[in-house]
């Protein structure tokens, strides 16, 4: 009940509507000020700890990175098509000429050595299927073209047989989609089928030829002829 704050409430009806619309005005006063209080407060509930208010100035844009450019497409891989068979054996080039009717596997390099006049692509696998048309990347060794030692096989009877007059210095380039690679012959030896630690992983590029040996041995052979070639001097 609403009292007046000095005795008793007045009985006069004028004096009485007075009284009331005073009390009024005091009751609105407070409820106004609660009102504006929370328009504020709910305005401010609009925004994050991220959205500046309507009176700051707007963040500056930041302009998007430059795209980066995609990298060069792989190069096609060609080489001239000879075979040089004078020093194959008559079964090695039978095999080679049926190969030929058959589909052509993507080469992953082109194996060359100049002073031998060896010119030969590479494919993956040592399946007969690869090692009757050209040379094989040996599995599980580098890729041509990546760091690592890169094996490549092929017959002593065929392609391979030009390696029995090799020598260390020699140059040997294998031709990747990427790049022209530059080698050098650093040793030669010859080992046994079962010494596999010859196309083990190296630090560094390095190609490793591996065929059967003796060259001209009749029936299978007992030995295997290693040539390591690492990157020349000079070279990348």
């Amino acid at each position: 009940m609403l009292t007046a704050r000095h005795g008793r409430l007045p009985t006069h009806p004028r004096s009485i509507m007075l009284y009331q619309t005073g009390a009024l005005a005091l009751l609105q006063t407070p409820l106004l000020t609660l009102a504006l209080v929370l328009a504020a407060t709910m305005s401010a509930c609009g925004r994050d700890a991220t959205t500046p208010a309507a009176s700051s100035p707007p963040a500056a844009s930041t302009a998007p990175p430059a795209p980066v450019p995609p990298p060069p497409p792989p190069r096609e891989l060609t080489w001239s098509g000879k075979v040089d068979m004078k020093l194959w054996s008559p079964g090695r080039v039978k095999a080679y000429k049926a190969a030929r009717r058959r589909d052509t596997p993507q080469a992953l390099a082109i194996l060359r050595i100049p002073r031998l006049e060896l010119e030969v692509p590479v494919y993956d696998g040592t399946t007969d299927a690869v090692l009757d048309l050209a040379a094989g990347r040996i599995e599980d060794t580098a890729l041509p073209g990546t760091a690592g030692n890169v094996g490549i096989a092929a017959h002593r009877d065929g392609f391979f047989r030009v390696l029995k007059g090799i020598k260390v210095g020699d140059a040997l380039v294998l031709d990747t989609p990427a790049s022209t690679e530059q080698y050098q012959v650093e040793w030669i030896r010859i080992t046994t089928p079962d010494d596999v630690s010859v196309i083990d992983p190296t630090p560094g590029r390095a190609v490793t030829l591996v065929g059967c040996y003796p060259f001209y041995h009749a029936g299978p052979a007992p030995q295997r002829f290693i040539v390591r070639a690492v990157p020349a001097a000079g070279s990348h």
